[in-house]
């Protein structure tokens, strides 16, 4: 085996690591912050088709996504609604509600022949697919989604914050004793001679 081949047989193993430990953080940060995360059911194999896409939607690993997000909305009290894959979030004007027949993909800009309505495609479609989200949450509670904590938005745990201790800053016998809140005088007085 060549050299080259061992720097590419050590680096794939690296690559596949990092994308799913990224597909967790995202996962994890989405379903704690947040108390109901819509998705859209994608035809994933009709978009691999497109040779010009289908590098890009296989990277994505929408399956692994959605599987994580399953899953980890249920340990977090969440709820994951998902849109029906004939769902025209980019097509129905997110003002007025009314349905463009075609849009086709060159097109960034949603403009609405209605009610004259423009703005980006993609944040049309999220404001489609929000209101869809509350009309699924209405329909099953008569409120707003709730998670476990009573909350829409996940709240923010408040409390002391950690704070990395500076080399040297502690005498001896006090290693390993550092105050609540605010750490010890010298690294206070260390901090603010630094900025």
């Amino acid at each position: 085996m060549s050299r080259a081949q061992q720097e590419l047989s050590r680096a794939h193993p690296r690559v596949v690591g990092l994308r799913r430990d990224g597909l967790h953080q995202f996962t994890t940060r989405l379903t704690r912050e947040h108390g109901t995360v819509v998705v859209e059911d994608l035809n994933v194999a009709g978009m691999l088709r497109n040779r010009r896409l289908a590098r890009h939607v296989a990277d994505a690993s929408f399956a692994e996504v959605r599987r994580q997000l399953t899953y980890k909305s249920e340990w977090n009290g969440g709820r994951l609604v998902t849109a029906g894959r004939w769902y025209p979030s980019s097509k129905t004007c997110s003002g007025c509600g009314a349905v463009k027949t075609e849009l086709t993909l060159a097109e960034r800009t949603y403009t609405c022949t209605a009610c004259g309505l423009s703005l980006d495609r993609d944040l049309n479609a999220a404001l489609n697919l929000a209101a869809l989200a509350r009309e699924v949450t209405d329909d099953r509670s008569g409120r707003e989604s709730l998670n476990g904590r009573g909350a829409d938005q996940k709240t923010r745990s408040r409390g002391q914050v950690a704070v990395k201790r500076l080399p040297g800053t502690a005498r001896a016998g006090q290693a390993g004793t550092v105050p609540p809140q605010g750490g010890t005088t010298a690294q206070r007085s260390l901090l603010s001679t630094r900025r």
